[in-house]
């Protein structure tokens, strides 16, 4: 690997800044998608309920998006 001397903290914000990105993105989408659904069609997504859950998890330890 080339690259074994960047800072390992480095890496960690880059990860970040990547999750960060990644999340604002299936943010937009699923609005653009709550468009063209119904509420109901909506709650029965499987991917609701992953959601919710890392909703949870970031409530639970305090992190604010």
């Amino acid at each position: 690997m080339a690259n074994r001397d960047i800072d390992p903290l480095k890496v960690v914000e880059q990860q970040n800044a990547i999750i960060r990105i990644q999340s604002g993105v299936i943010d937009e989408l699923f609005l653009l998608l709550m468009q063209h659904i119904s509420a109901e069609e909506a709650g029965s997504l499987p991917c609701v309920d992953r959601i919710n859950l890392a909703a949870g998890i970031r409530r639970d330890i305090g992190i604010e998006i």
